[in-house]
Formats: C-alpha cells, structure tokens, sequence
C-alpha cells in the first residue's frame, strides 16, 4: 500500500474521528527522530509509525475498519499522558518493563530500549486497570522522571508482578500469569532467584516463547545434553502453538543465564530446519535430535564451556 495514499485518505480520517470524540488533533514533525505524529489535545504526542505499518498491509477498503480501535485507545492514552506521565508518585506506581522483540530499524519507537539477548528488547509500558501502553520516545521525553529511574521502578513493578501458575513440565519450570509482564521478570534474575529460591549454581536456562510465560531450568552439567534436548522438546509444544496466532510468539531462543550474571543466547537464528522443528511436533525421534543440534550455537561460550570437555 502506498504511503501517499495512508497519509492522504487514512489519517484525515482518523483526525476526523479523533476530533469528533472530543480531542484537538493537529499534525506535528519530530525534526530530531524524522518521524510524523499526532498531537494530541496540545500536548501528548504519537507516533503514526505503527499505525501505517498496519494499514500498509491491507487492502484499503479494510482501513477505516482497522482504525477504529485506535480512537479509544488514543482517547485514554491522550488522558494517560496529560495525567500520569506527568505525575512521578503515579509514574513510579504503573509504570513496567516488558520484552518486545520490535526491529528498530524499522521500528524506531524504542530507541530508549534495554538490549538482551536474541531478538529481546527491554521497553517501558504503563499498567492502567486492564490495559497497557507501551512508551514511545515521543512519550518517554514529556515524563519527568529520567529514564534510568523509570527502568528502576518498572523493573521492581514487574519483579513484584504476581503469577498465577507455577508449574512443572519435564526438565522446565514455568510460571504463568495474564500479565504480559511475566517473561520480563527475566531481566532481574537475582530478585527471580531469590523469590523462587531456585538453587542453580551452574546457571540457568531461560525461555519466554510468549510474554505471559517465563520458563527456566537450572544447569545440569553431569547431564547436559540429556536436559538440552529434553528442554528442546518440551519447549517446542508452546512455541508451536504461540507460531499459530500472528504476534503471540515472542521468542524462539534458549538463553543461557551465567553463574556471573551473563546472558548469552545458546541457539542458531531462524532456518527452514529450526522453524519445523519448533512449529512441527509429529517430527519423527532421528529428525528432531538431528535438527536439535543444528538449533544450538555451537560458537557459543556455553558450548565452550560445557560441551567442548
């Protein structure tokens, strides 16, 4: 889909319905990001990066369908940003981490991001009653809180976060909750440690196939390979039924927390042979340790330290 045409037809009509709900709408340029926005009753500002990536992807009679869900949640982010983000006690009390796996190349609203292994990036959202928006750039410069203390308090919010499940399958154990801040509890391992009194004196192993599930199984060296390729099969189950529904999936990799507090991802980027073996759990027992190997990194300083002996 053309561009001209979403910014021609598509925003004037968002605008449209925006202001006929009650907003002040105007078009604004970040000179310094290059990006366009909306501002918004004259002063909370968005990105219509995600928007256009959306509608670019549809035929146009589906737009003005697909942006209808959009004006309420503009309305309450509208209110969200002329009132928490310029609050620090409410700022300190909602605001979160999550893990989000966005390209910034082409998704450039989380520069402010937090790198983690993989695909993962650490981003801050705001917890409102059953809702939850991710911060922008646009978003980050109207708080008066500094970045390192939002990221402070976001991360003792998610550590604190409750889950609903804790539960064992085969060699992982996996917390569950409804909370989509559940697989960021893996950015403070110490606090996930000491809260689950998990003894892994050789490290840990780490999957957050969707946001709402945190796996881990501590390092079990007289047996490593053995507990490798039960992690691999017992962790394919979720990931395939997470690569059925388009966005659910958040990561495919098997992360390796150190004893000194590194993490490392231990397995190859996506191939055709490591996406069947992940999505296709009928794989006969000769493929799927065949293509068990070829997922682990075999240049990783996990295999150098456990497997090279």
């Amino acid at each position: 889909m053309d561009s001209e045409y979403i910014l021609n037809n598509d925003l004037p009509y968002l605008m449209y319905r925006l202001r006929e709900a009650g907003l002040t709408v105007e078009l604004d340029f970040d000179q310094t990001r290059r990006r366009m926005l909306l501002l918004l009753n004259g002063s909370v500002k968005w990105s219509i990066h995600d928007l256009t990536l959306k509608l670019s992807g549809a035929e146009p009679a589906a737009h003005q369908a697909m942006m209808e869900p959009w004006i309420p949640y503009l309305m309450e982010l509208t209110r969200l940003g002329q009132t928490v983000l310029r609050n620090p006690e409410e700022l300190r009390r909602r605001v979160h981490t999550e893990f989000v796996v966005d390209d910034l190349a082409t998704n450039p609203r989380y520069s402010y991001c937090r790198r983690y292994p993989g695909e993962l990036k650490l981003i801050l959202s705001l917890a409102d009653e059953n809702n939850r928006f991710d911060l922008s750039d646009e978003q980050l410069d109207q708080c008066p809180l500094s970045i390192d203390e939002l990221f402070h308090y976001g991360q003792m919010n998610t550590d604190n976060v409750a889950v609903d499940r804790v539960e064992q399958m085969g060699p992982l154990t996996s917390l569950t909750t409804r909370s989509a801040y559940i697989s960021a509890k893996a950015a403070n391992m110490p606090a996930l440690i000491s809260r689950f009194q998990i003894h892994a004196p050789h490290g840990l192993f780490l999957m957050a196939p969707m946001c709402h599930v945190l796996c881990y199984s501590p390092v079990d060296p007289a047996h490593i390979l053995q507990q490798l390729m039960a992690v691999i099969h017992t962790i394919r189950y979720p990931m395939a039924v997470a690569s059925r529904t388009p966005g659910m999936l958040l990561s495919r990799d098997i992360i390796f927390y150190s004893p000194e507090g590194t993490y490392e991802t231990i397995t190859q980027p996506d191939n055709p042979e490591i996406h069947e073996l992940l999505t296709n759990v009928d794989i006969d027992d000769k493929t799927f340790r065949a293509w068990s190997y070829h997922y682990l990194d075999q240049s990783s300083a996990f295999t150098q330290r456990f497997l090279s002996r």
